[in-house]
């Protein structure tokens, strides 16, 4: 009989908890938090996203330099012309 007791008690006391604390008031705390969450989802993809803007000028740069070098080549016609004309420099 005092094991049955103890067991209404401990019901008893959680349901007071429960009447103390609504769980609809634990979930409009829990809904206004996960608010707060979901409006900074996507901030890391916009992050990725100018970073990669930022790669892609950064090397469409570096690529536009790199090939406005025009490389002389031993075949172009002034090397020949010079090869073969030998004139001497002053």
């Amino acid at each position: 009989m005092e094991k049955l007791l103890d067991n209404l008690h401990s019901v008893l006391q959680a349901i007071n908890k429960t009447l103390n604390n609504p769980p609809c008031q634990l979930d409009t705390e829990l809904n206004q938090t996960t608010s707060k969450l979901n409006r900074d989802d996507n901030a890391y993809i916009f992050i990725i996203f100018v970073m990669f803007l930022f790669a892609v000028t950064v090397g469409s740069l570096i690529l536009g330099y790199t090939r406005s070098k025009n490389v002389d080549k031993r075949s172009d016609p002034y090397h020949v012309y010079i090869k073969n004309s030998r004139v001497s420099v002053i």
